[in-house]
């Protein structure tokens, strides 16, 4: 059995077309476990409807055990989750008939503990999302993901679930969470295969939570956090030579937010630092601080970013 997990929130008047381009799904040995995250719309109502008439539908609020937003909700499902695969899902997203049929297939080609396919927009013309699919299975490594020379969607992959259910959604990080879920999956296995299919259709919205934080300086401070997150959860299971890279990818971005994000603790963070950098670590630090308040000193800077 496949477990499908689908965090939703205020999405009554999208999710009926994910929950229906499931129902058709070619492969029919699958639970759907819907984890409302606090709505205040009738998704309840929504998807009670299709509880009712399918008992392979199964409906959740999310408890107080997890934090709020999307992390936490696919947390618990992963919790709750009893099929031998998981897949991701979103809540206004749309499935092609031969999604789990594809993906169930595809990992069960080989000795493979994920599958990895694709997805595109069905209301947007946009290429960028191209970009994430510029590789081959044997290109799947831990350095390869961690360090973004490969990428993928969190609606892309199968999971068995004995592997998924070893990681846990960073409940803290408010976004790039997929790279952060991906990054410790891999470190755990890199036995994956790609496949070059669509299978998953992507909404698109000029107003979601994704645009509005990857929009100026807010971004440098939402990638500077997950990194540092990632950085701490990986470190011991990556090369030292990789590690530093991510450190160094946190830093450089706080010091273009101009400021230390409230997620990170700056005592561990500039520990981290100087046992990476050791005297350079100096150097940043004091470049850090006079950055906050002024954009001189750039003979500093070429210093301060050098790893």
């Amino acid at each position: 059995m496949i477990s499908i997990i689908i965090p939703t929130y205020n999405r009554a008047h999208l999710i009926r077309e994910t929950l229906d381009s499931i129902v058709t799904q070619t492969y029919q040995n699958w639970e759907c476990i819907v984890v409302d995250d606090g709505s205040s719309d009738h998704t309840d109502e929504v998807v009670g409807e299709y509880v009712k008439n399918d008992k392979r539908f199964k409906y959740f609020e999310r408890t107080e055990n997890y934090l709020s937003g999307g992390n936490g909700a696919r947390n618990f499902g992963l919790d709750l989750a009893q099929g031998e695969y998981i897949v991701f899902f979103d809540s206004d997203d749309l499935m092609t008939d031969n999604h789990v049929q594809i993906k169930y297939d595809l990992i069960n080609s080989g000795d493979y503990d994920f599958g990895v396919t694709r997805t595109k927009y069905f209301n947007h013309t946009n290429q960028f999302i191209n970009k994430y699919y510029n590789f081959s299975t044997k290109d799947i490594s831990k350095e390869n993901y961690v360090l973004q020379h490969i990428n993928w969607l969190t609606l892309d992959v199968i999971i068995k679930s004995s592997l998924a259910k070893q990681v846990r959604f960073n409940e803290i990080i408010k976004s790039g969470q997929e790279y952060n879920f991906f990054s410790k999956l891999v470190c755990l296995s890199d036995q994956g295969v790609f496949l070059d299919e669509v299978v998953s259709l992507r909404r698109h919205h000029t107003n979601s939570k994704r645009t509005t934080i990857a929009s100026g300086i807010k971004k440098k401070e939402s990638v500077a956090v997950t990194t540092w997150y990632t950085y701490l959860e990986t470190k011991r299971q990556i090369p030292f030579n990789i590690s530093k890279q991510l450190l160094f990818n946190s830093y450089q971005n706080i010091v273009n937010f101009k400021k230390f994000p409230e997620d990170i603790d700056q005592l561990k963070f500039w520990i981290e630092i100087y046992n990476h950098f050791k005297l350079k670590s100096i150097i940043k630090y004091i470049y850090f601080n006079l950055n906050c308040h002024t954009d001189r000193f750039l003979f500093l800077r070429k210093k301060a970013l050098e790893k």
